[in-house]
């Protein structure tokens, strides 16, 4: 089938505890070059710090490197005066200073600053669909894309709970360390398909997220931290699983969706769907870098 003009394939599920989790292949294409955020933190090339006077709800990053950097929607940032994550995909030009929309998931510190560095983990998938479905529109006085910030922190609240994890700043990430903990050897075995640019996951028969990246090799360096995102909303093993011909009619749904393009934060073209789907991503030179999508929320707990 075709999605934005790629021809996909979907095939066999992998489990992981209470997830499903549909590798998404294409033929790769040549596509443009850059770095992604895990690479460049590794190389010292980028650097993200607050504004000054900081705000909560933006974060500065510098790319050093001769390419641009990818930083992609759900992405975490761990450190600054709170923790945050990526409200939208950008791609940083080169020897570039850009300003980002990001949104806290650390809702007890704000101070005591720590260097910014990448986090191999991901925002869980009905954090990021609530968060993609109320982010504000860009305008002429409010260029940005800024999410609710209280029902982000409610997310938070939510999967700390859920989960039994105490934190003394309400970090988002120390759920994640408990979580992942658990299911470390599972994770481990998480691996790209050779020619998967995507991943769908579900619980039972209910489809919760896809990422569509440009190639295989930008897909690896998230894989995990997408995956182990998602597990954080399912709890415990279920019975049924999605078909593939229901993972293709999400897709379908994804690619029939309204949605509307313009100016993305750094290069590109920044794509926001709407309707009955929940989704942003970004488009370079005529090819798609990523695109986040999930089911529209219609409660808290991101339940259809």
């Amino acid at each position: 089938m075709r999605m934005f003009d790629i021809e996909v394939e979907v095939g066999n599920q992998v489990e992981i505890g209470g997830l499903s989790v549909f590798p998404i292949t294409s033929v790769n294409k040549v596509g443009p070059a850059f770095l992604t955020g895990p690479e460049a933190f590794e190389a010292g090339l980028i650097e993200v710090s607050e504004l000054e006077p900081p705000e909560v709800p933006s974060l500065a990053i510098t790319n050093h490197a001769d390419v641009p950097i990818l930083l992609v929607e759900g992405e975490m940032l761990v450190g600054g005066d709170q923790n945050r994550t990526m409200n939208v995909t950008v791609l940083c030009p080169p020897h570039a200073r850009i300003v980002v929309p990001v949104s806290c998931v650390e809702a007890g510190r704000w101070g005591m600053r720590r260097t910014v560095s990448e986090s191999s983990k991901h925002a869980p998938g009905s954090l990021r669909a609530a968060k993609i479905a109320n982010l504000e529109p860009r305008t002429g006085t409010n260029p940005s894309r800024q999410s609710d910030q209280g029902r982000v922190w409610d997310e938070v609240e939510r999967q700390s709970m859920a989960h039994d994890v105490y934190s003394g700043t309400s970090a988002l990430d120390d759920v994640q360390e408990e979580v992942e903990d658990r299911i470390a050897d599972q994770l481990d075995k998480v691996k790209p398909l050779p020619d998967q640019i995507g991943v769908v996951c579900t619980i039972g028969e209910r489809v919760i997220g896809l990422d569509l990246f440009d190639k295989t090799s930008t897909l690896d360096k998230y894989l995990r931290g997408i995956v182990a995102g998602h597990a954080l909303d399912a709890q415990s093993p279920v019975s049924d699983s999605a078909s593939i011909s229901a993972i293709e009619r999400f897709l379908a749904l994804v690619d029939a969706s309204g949605y509307d393009a313009g100016k993305g934060v750094g290069l590109g073209e920044e794509i926001l769907l709407h309707g009955e789907i929940a989704g942003i991503g970004l488009s370079y030179e005529k090819c798609l870098i990523h695109l986040a999508a999930f089911p529209t929320p219609t409660s808290v707990d991101g339940q259809e």
